[in-house]
Protein backbone atom coordinates (compact mmCIF):
# COMPACT_ATOMS: atom_id res chain seq x y z
CA UNK A 1 0.00 0.00 0.00
CA UNK A 2 1.80 3.43 -1.52
CA UNK A 3 0.08 6.40 0.81
CA UNK A 4 0.32 9.87 -0.92
CA UNK A 5 0.55 12.92 1.16
CA UNK A 6 -1.22 16.00 -0.74
CA UNK A 7 -0.44 19.47 0.87
CA UNK A 8 -1.87 23.00 -0.12
CA UNK A 9 0.53 25.90 0.47
CA UNK A 10 -0.65 29.09 0.65
CA UNK A 11 2.40 31.59 2.99
CA UNK A 12 2.86 28.99 5.32
CA UNK A 13 6.33 30.05 5.91
CA UNK A 14 8.65 27.73 7.99
CA UNK A 15 5.97 25.96 9.06
CA UNK A 16 5.51 24.02 5.40
CA UNK A 17 9.35 22.57 6.35
CA UNK A 18 8.29 21.29 9.56
CA UNK A 19 4.80 19.90 8.47
CA UNK A 20 6.47 17.82 4.97
CA UNK A 21 9.15 16.48 7.32
CA UNK A 22 6.95 14.90 9.58
CA UNK A 23 5.47 12.47 7.16
CA UNK A 24 8.57 12.22 5.23
CA UNK A 25 9.59 8.97 6.52
CA UNK A 26 5.55 7.50 6.38
CA UNK A 27 4.40 8.68 2.72
CA UNK A 28 5.67 6.95 -0.33
CA UNK A 29 4.78 10.36 -2.15
CA UNK A 30 4.64 14.02 -1.54
CA UNK A 31 2.83 16.47 -3.37
CA UNK A 32 2.85 20.22 -2.56
CA UNK A 33 0.31 22.21 -4.61
CA UNK A 34 1.63 25.78 -4.34
CA UNK A 35 -0.80 28.49 -4.94
CA UNK A 36 0.87 31.43 -5.88
CA UNK A 37 2.95 31.66 -2.53
CA UNK A 38 5.24 34.91 -2.51
CA UNK A 39 7.18 33.85 1.22
CA UNK A 40 9.70 31.22 -0.84
CA UNK A 41 8.54 28.54 1.53
CA UNK A 42 7.74 25.99 -1.20
CA UNK A 43 11.36 26.56 -2.40
CA UNK A 44 13.18 26.24 0.43
CA UNK A 45 10.87 22.93 1.88
CA UNK A 46 11.58 21.25 -1.54
CA UNK A 47 15.17 21.97 -1.43
CA UNK A 48 15.20 20.45 2.02
CA UNK A 49 13.35 17.21 0.95
CA UNK A 50 14.27 15.91 -2.31
CA UNK A 51 11.27 13.29 -2.33
CA UNK A 52 8.55 16.42 -3.13
CA UNK A 53 6.81 16.93 -6.12
CA UNK A 54 5.68 20.69 -6.43
CA UNK A 55 3.09 21.99 -8.40
CA UNK A 56 2.88 25.54 -8.66
CA UNK A 57 -0.56 27.85 -9.82
CA UNK A 58 0.54 31.23 -10.72
CA UNK A 59 -2.91 32.54 -8.94
CA UNK A 60 -4.29 31.24 -5.47
CA UNK A 61 -6.66 28.79 -7.03
CA UNK A 62 -8.19 28.12 -3.83
CA UNK A 63 -8.10 25.33 -1.79
CA UNK A 64 -10.84 22.97 -3.11
CA UNK A 65 -9.18 23.34 -6.41
CA UNK A 66 -5.85 22.85 -5.39
CA UNK A 67 -6.34 20.05 -3.46
CA UNK A 68 -7.85 18.31 -6.55
CA UNK A 69 -5.03 18.77 -8.16
CA UNK A 70 -2.95 17.39 -5.61
CA UNK A 71 -5.09 14.46 -5.27
CA UNK A 72 -5.26 13.59 -9.43
CA UNK A 73 -1.66 14.21 -9.63
CA UNK A 74 -0.74 11.94 -6.65
CA UNK A 75 -1.04 7.83 -7.49
CA UNK A 76 -0.91 6.61 -3.67
CA UNK A 77 -4.16 5.16 -2.28
CA UNK A 78 -5.02 6.25 -0.26
CA UNK A 79 -4.31 9.99 -0.55
CA UNK A 80 -3.68 11.96 2.82
CA UNK A 81 -4.91 15.79 2.68
CA UNK A 82 -2.34 17.25 5.30
CA UNK A 83 -2.74 21.54 6.11
CA UNK A 84 0.86 22.86 5.70
CA UNK A 85 0.66 24.54 9.66
CA UNK A 86 0.05 20.87 11.08
CA UNK A 87 2.85 18.51 12.07
CA UNK A 88 1.72 14.26 12.00
CA UNK A 89 3.04 12.18 15.20
CA UNK A 90 5.16 9.16 14.38
CA UNK A 91 2.97 6.94 12.94
CA UNK A 92 -0.25 9.23 12.44
CA UNK A 93 -0.18 8.76 8.22
CA UNK A 94 0.02 5.14 8.95
CA UNK A 95 -2.73 4.91 10.98
CA UNK A 96 -5.00 6.81 8.75
CA UNK A 97 -4.47 4.73 6.08
CA UNK A 98 -4.69 0.90 7.85
CA UNK A 99 -8.10 3.00 9.41
CA UNK A 100 -9.47 3.01 5.06
CA UNK A 101 -8.29 -0.23 4.90
CA UNK A 102 -9.73 -1.37 7.78
CA UNK A 103 -13.58 -0.21 7.03
CA UNK A 104 -14.62 -1.33 3.63
CA UNK A 105 -16.61 1.46 3.12
CA UNK A 106 -14.48 4.18 4.25
CA UNK A 107 -14.09 7.67 2.20
CA UNK A 108 -12.35 9.65 4.25
CA UNK A 109 -10.87 9.25 7.75
CA UNK A 110 -10.20 11.97 10.04
CA UNK A 111 -7.41 12.05 12.56
CA UNK A 112 -7.25 13.53 15.89
CA UNK A 113 -6.21 17.40 15.98
CA UNK A 114 -5.05 18.91 18.38
CA UNK A 115 -3.58 22.34 19.24
CA UNK A 116 -0.12 23.12 20.21
CA UNK A 117 -1.03 23.09 23.57
CA UNK A 118 -2.24 19.43 23.53
CA UNK A 119 -5.92 20.61 23.65
CA UNK A 120 -7.92 18.81 21.04
CA UNK A 121 -9.62 21.01 18.13
CA UNK A 122 -13.03 19.84 17.27
CA UNK A 123 -12.25 18.47 13.74
CA UNK A 124 -15.15 15.98 13.83
CA UNK A 125 -18.40 16.81 13.64
CA UNK A 126 -22.44 16.04 13.40
CA UNK A 127 -24.64 17.50 10.03
CA UNK A 128 -26.25 20.01 12.54
CA UNK A 129 -30.04 20.23 12.70
CA UNK A 130 -31.91 23.60 12.53
CA UNK A 131 -31.86 24.39 15.94
CA UNK A 132 -27.84 23.62 16.46
CA UNK A 133 -27.47 26.14 12.92
CA UNK A 134 -29.09 28.60 14.40
CA UNK A 135 -27.44 28.34 18.00
CA UNK A 136 -24.12 27.27 16.58
CA UNK A 137 -24.19 30.06 13.91
CA UNK A 138 -25.56 33.08 16.22
CA UNK A 139 -25.36 32.29 19.60
CA UNK A 140 -21.65 30.81 18.95
CA UNK A 141 -20.49 33.86 18.25
CA UNK A 142 -20.25 35.06 21.69
CA UNK A 143 -21.29 32.52 23.61
CA UNK A 144 -18.97 29.25 22.40
CA UNK A 145 -19.87 26.65 24.90
CA UNK A 146 -23.89 26.59 24.26
CA UNK A 147 -25.60 23.50 23.57
CA UNK A 148 -25.67 23.83 19.69
CA UNK A 149 -22.64 24.07 19.13
CA UNK A 150 -21.56 21.15 21.56
CA UNK A 151 -23.89 19.30 20.09
CA UNK A 152 -22.59 20.05 16.48
CA UNK A 153 -18.69 19.72 17.36
CA UNK A 154 -19.84 16.33 19.39
CA UNK A 155 -17.57 17.99 22.35
CA UNK A 156 -20.01 15.36 24.76
CA UNK A 157 -18.92 12.27 22.90
CA UNK A 158 -16.15 9.85 23.77
CA UNK A 159 -13.62 9.37 20.95
CA UNK A 160 -11.36 7.13 22.64
CA UNK A 161 -11.85 4.66 19.96
CA UNK A 162 -12.58 4.60 15.94
CA UNK A 163 -16.12 5.33 15.20
CA UNK A 164 -18.45 7.07 12.44
CA UNK A 165 -19.14 10.48 12.63
CA UNK A 166 -20.87 12.89 9.99
CA UNK A 167 -18.00 14.65 8.37
CA UNK A 168 -14.62 15.70 9.50
CA UNK A 169 -12.43 18.84 8.53
CA UNK A 170 -9.66 18.86 5.79
CA UNK A 171 -6.78 19.94 8.46
CA UNK A 172 -5.70 15.85 8.51
CA UNK A 173 -7.98 13.57 6.30
CA UNK A 174 -7.18 10.40 4.36
CA UNK A 175 -9.01 9.55 1.28
CA UNK A 176 -9.89 6.41 -0.36
CA UNK A 177 -9.45 7.26 -4.25
CA UNK A 178 -12.27 5.41 -5.55
CA UNK A 179 -14.69 7.33 -3.36
CA UNK A 180 -13.11 10.93 -3.89
CA UNK A 181 -13.15 9.68 -8.19
CA UNK A 182 -16.67 8.79 -7.55
CA UNK A 183 -18.07 12.11 -6.37
CA UNK A 184 -15.25 13.63 -8.42
CA UNK A 185 -13.81 15.43 -5.50
CA UNK A 186 -14.39 18.87 -3.80
CA UNK A 187 -16.57 21.39 -5.28
CA UNK A 188 -14.47 23.70 -6.17
CA UNK A 189 -16.85 26.54 -5.86
CA UNK A 190 -16.29 26.57 -2.69
CA UNK A 191 -12.73 28.49 -2.94
CA UNK A 192 -11.90 28.18 0.73
CA UNK A 193 -14.08 27.04 4.25
CA UNK A 194 -17.09 24.33 3.80
CA UNK A 195 -15.80 22.38 0.89
CA UNK A 196 -14.94 19.20 3.66
CA UNK A 197 -18.39 19.09 4.52
CA UNK A 198 -19.91 19.47 1.11
CA UNK A 199 -17.59 16.63 0.37
CA UNK A 200 -18.48 14.34 3.25
CA UNK A 201 -22.12 15.01 3.00
CA UNK A 202 -22.08 14.12 -0.60
CA UNK A 203 -20.08 10.81 -0.20
CA UNK A 204 -22.56 10.10 2.34
CA UNK A 205 -25.35 10.47 0.12
CA UNK A 206 -23.55 8.00 -2.24
CA UNK A 207 -23.47 5.48 0.11
CA UNK A 208 -19.75 5.92 1.84
CA UNK A 209 -18.87 6.44 5.49
CA UNK A 210 -17.05 8.84 7.03
CA UNK A 211 -14.72 7.70 10.27
CA UNK A 212 -12.60 9.20 13.02
CA UNK A 213 -9.05 7.35 13.86
CA UNK A 214 -8.08 8.91 17.57
CA UNK A 215 -4.80 6.84 16.67
CA UNK A 216 -3.98 9.23 14.12
CA UNK A 217 -2.62 12.26 16.33
CA UNK A 218 -1.48 15.72 14.42
CA UNK A 219 -0.67 19.23 16.19
CA UNK A 220 -2.01 22.24 14.00
CA UNK A 221 -1.86 25.87 14.30
CA UNK A 222 -5.43 26.35 14.12
CA UNK A 223 -6.32 29.48 11.76
CA UNK A 224 -3.06 29.43 9.99
CA UNK A 225 -2.40 31.47 6.43
CA UNK A 226 -6.26 32.75 6.34
CA UNK A 227 -6.02 35.01 9.91
CA UNK A 228 -3.82 37.13 7.61
CA UNK A 229 -6.56 38.68 6.55
CA UNK A 230 -9.25 37.63 8.76
CA UNK A 231 -12.06 40.15 7.77
CA UNK A 232 -11.94 38.95 3.72
CA UNK A 233 -11.65 35.49 5.10
CA UNK A 234 -15.01 35.45 7.80
CA UNK A 235 -17.07 36.92 4.93
CA UNK A 236 -16.49 34.30 2.57
CA UNK A 237 -16.88 31.51 5.29
CA UNK A 238 -20.17 32.80 5.54
CA UNK A 239 -20.77 33.00 1.72
CA UNK A 240 -19.82 29.44 1.58
CA UNK A 241 -22.23 28.60 4.41
CA UNK A 242 -24.82 30.01 2.33
CA UNK A 243 -23.23 28.17 -0.91
CA UNK A 244 -23.85 24.88 0.89
CA UNK A 245 -27.29 25.74 2.34
CA UNK A 246 -28.84 26.53 -1.56
CA UNK A 247 -26.97 23.73 -2.86
CA UNK A 248 -28.31 21.05 -0.18
CA UNK A 249 -31.84 22.39 0.71
CA UNK A 250 -34.43 22.34 -2.53
CA UNK A 251 -38.05 22.73 -2.21
CA UNK A 252 -40.08 24.29 0.62
CA UNK A 253 -36.74 25.41 2.48
CA UNK A 254 -36.01 27.56 -0.77
CA UNK A 255 -38.38 30.08 1.48
CA UNK A 256 -36.05 30.18 4.00
CA UNK A 257 -32.79 31.46 1.82
CA UNK A 258 -33.13 35.20 2.64
CA UNK A 259 -33.14 34.40 6.66
CA UNK A 260 -30.95 31.85 6.22
CA UNK A 261 -29.01 35.04 4.43
CA UNK A 262 -29.46 37.50 6.99
CA UNK A 263 -28.30 35.15 9.90
CA UNK A 264 -25.20 34.64 8.08
CA UNK A 265 -24.68 38.47 7.61
CA UNK A 266 -25.55 38.72 11.67
CA UNK A 267 -22.57 36.23 11.81
CA UNK A 268 -20.09 38.02 10.35
CA UNK A 269 -20.81 41.44 12.05
CA UNK A 270 -20.46 39.84 15.04
CA UNK A 271 -17.63 37.69 14.64
CA UNK A 272 -16.17 40.64 13.27
CA UNK A 273 -16.74 42.59 15.80
CA UNK A 274 -15.42 39.70 18.33
CA UNK A 275 -11.85 40.36 15.97
CA UNK A 276 -12.24 44.23 16.46
CA UNK A 277 -12.31 43.93 20.47
CA UNK A 278 -10.21 40.58 20.84
CA UNK A 279 -7.76 40.51 17.45
CA UNK A 280 -8.58 36.52 17.89
CA UNK A 281 -10.13 35.33 14.51
CA UNK A 282 -10.24 31.78 16.12
CA UNK A 283 -11.46 31.70 19.78
CA UNK A 284 -8.92 30.67 22.46
CA UNK A 285 -7.92 26.81 22.42
CA UNK A 286 -11.01 25.08 24.13
CA UNK A 287 -11.84 21.17 23.59
CA UNK A 288 -15.02 21.08 22.16
CA UNK A 289 -15.75 24.37 20.85
CA UNK A 290 -15.07 26.28 17.43
CA UNK A 291 -16.27 28.64 15.50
Amino acid sequence: MTVGVVVVNYNAGPGLLDCLRSVAGEAGEIVVVDNASSDSSTERAAAAIDRIRVIRNERNTGFAAAANQGVRASSGDPVVLLNPDAVAAPGAITALAEAVAAQERAAVVGGLVRNPDRTIQPTKRAFPSLWQSMLHGLVGALWPNNPGTRAYTLADVSFDAPRRVDWVAATAVALRRSAFDQVDGFDERFFFFVEDVDLCRRLAEAGWEVWFEPRAEFVHIWGGSWTQTPLRFLALHQLNLYRYFRKHNRGAWVLAAPFVAAGLALRFVLLAFRWLITRRSVPKHRSGVAT
